[in-house]
C-alpha cells in the first residue's frame, strides 16, 4: 500500500509545481483584481516631441481632462468680462442720450455734435476693453505700454492724418462755416455736405462731391456766399462807346423791378465798371433774398441784360481790332500778290 501510494503523492506533488504561477495570478479575495501594465507603444526616437508625449497611452484623455477644467475654471472670468461690456454699453447709451440732448439745447453745429458722439462712443468702450482684457487674466499694464509705444510710431509714420485731425478740430472750433453752406474752397464752389475730422465734403453744382482735406482747408482762402442773410449779385454787361450809359442803365433797372428773388432794399443799380478795348464794361448790383440761390438768380439776370438791351436797340459789342498800316501800298501790293496766285492756280 506504501509503495503504491507514492506515485500518486509525486503526481500531486507535479501537479501543484504547474498550477502554482497561474495561482499566484488569480485575485485574492476583498481585493481587486489587477491587470497587467500594457506595453507602450513604440516611439520613433526622431520624432517631434509633441508627437511622442500624444503617442504615450491615456495622453488624449489627460489632455481632454485638463481642457475641461481650464474651461470650468475660466467661465467665472468670461461672465465678468461679457458683464463689463454689457454695462459699458447700456452706460454709452445713457451718456449718449443726455449728450444729445445738451447740444441741442446749445443750438451746436450738426457736426460738432456727431463727432462729440463718436468721441465718447471711443472713450467709453476702450475703457470697457481694457477693464473687460484685465478680468480674463491680461496683464492691462503690459499691453497699454505696447499700444502706447505702436501710437507713437503711428504718430510719426503718420503726420498728414494727424494734421488733417487737428485741422479738422480747428473748422470745428472756429466754424468759418457750417453744413448747408454754399462755399468757394480753394477754387471749388459748392454746399457743405459733411465736415469731418479728416476731411470736409461739398457738393458742387454737377452734383459731384468734392473731398478736401481739411489741412488744406485751413490754409486756403474761403468764401462763405450764405454766412450773410443777403448776398449781393454783380452781373456783367457790355456795351458800345457810341451807347447811350443812362438808356441801358434805365432799362436794365426796369427790367429787374419787381423780380421775386431780388431784395427791395438796397435797391438794384447800374455802374461803370470798366472802360474796357472794345466795350463799357457796366456791372448791374442786386441784392439777393435767399443766398443759396445765387448761381440760378444770376444765370436768369445775365440772359434778362441780354434781352433787355436787344428790346432797347443797345448794341453789346464783341472783342475787335483796327489795324493801321504805315505803308498805305503795302495793303494794295499783298491783295494784288495774292490775285495773281489765285488767277495762276
Amino acid at each position: 500500500m506504501g509503495t503504491r501510494r507514492r506515485p500518486i503523492l509525486h503526481a500531486l506533488a507535479a501537479l501543484l509545481f504547474l498550477a502554482f504561477p497561474a495561482l499566484s495570478q488569480l485575485p485574492v479575495l476583498g481585493k481587486p483584481a489587477t491587470s497587467p501594465a500594457p506595453h507602450p507603444a513604440p516611439v520613433h526616437p526622431g520624432a517631434p516631441r509633441l508627437v511622442q508625449v500624444l503617442q504615450q497611452p491615456g495622453s488624449w484623455e489627460h489632455a481632454a481632462a485638463r481642457l475641461r477644467d481650464r474651461a470650468i475654471d475660466f467661465l467665472p472670468s468670461l461672465g465678468a468680462a461679457l458683464v463689463v461690456l454689457i454695462v459699458a454699453f447700456l452706460l454709452y447709451r445713457v451718456t449718449a442720450g443726455i449728450l444729445h440732448g445738451l447740444l441741442r439745447r446749445t443750438h451746436a453745429d450738426s457736426a460738432v455734435q456727431d463727432i462729440v458722439l463718436r468721441l465718447v462712443k471711443f472713450l467709453v468702450f476702450a475703457f470697457a476693453l481694457v477693464m473687460a482684457a484685465g478680468q480674463l487674466g491680461f496683464q492691462v499694464g503690459s499691453v497699454l505700454a505696447g499700444l502706447g509705444i505702436v501710437g507713437l510710431t503711428v504718430g510719426l509714420a503718420a503726420q498728414d492724418s494727424l494734421a488733417n485731425l487737428v485741422a479738422g478740430i480747428t473748422i470745428l472750433w472756429d466754424r468759418p462755416f457750417h453744413i448747408g453752406d454754399n462755399v468757394t474752397i480753394a477754387g471749388t464752389y459748392g454746399q457743405v455736405r459733411q465736415i469731418g475730422l479728416r476731411t470736409t465734403r461739398l457738393l458742387t453744382v454737377d452734383q459731384v462731391d468734392a473731398i478736401l482735406p481739411n489741412k488744406m482747408v485751413i490754409n486756403e482762402k474761403i468764401l462763405n456766399h450764405t454766412l450773410t442773410p443777403q448776398l449781393r449779385l454783380n452781373v456783367p454787361v457790355g456795351i458800345g462807346y457810341d451807347a447811350d450809359i443812362g438808356a441801358a442803365r434805365q432799362a436794365l433797372l426796369a427790367a429787374v423791378a419787381g423780380h421775386p428773388q431780388l431784395a427791395e432794399d438796397p435797391k438794384p443799380k447800374v455802374v461803370v465798371k470798366e472802360l474796357g478795348d472794345s466795350a463799357v464794361q457796366l456791372e448791374l448790383r442786386a441784392w439777393l433774398r435767399d443766398p443759396h440761390k445765387e448761381r440760378e438768380v444770376f444765370c436768369e439776370l445775365l440772359e434778362l441784360a441780354k434781352v433787355t438791351l436787344d428790346q432797347a436797340g443797345i448794341e453789346m459789342p464783341f472783342p475787335q481790332r483796327t489795324l493801321h498800316l504805315a505803308d498805305p501800298g503795302a495793303l494794295e501790293r499783298l491783295t494784288g500778290r495774292s490775285q495773281e496766285r489765285g488767277e495762276t492756280t
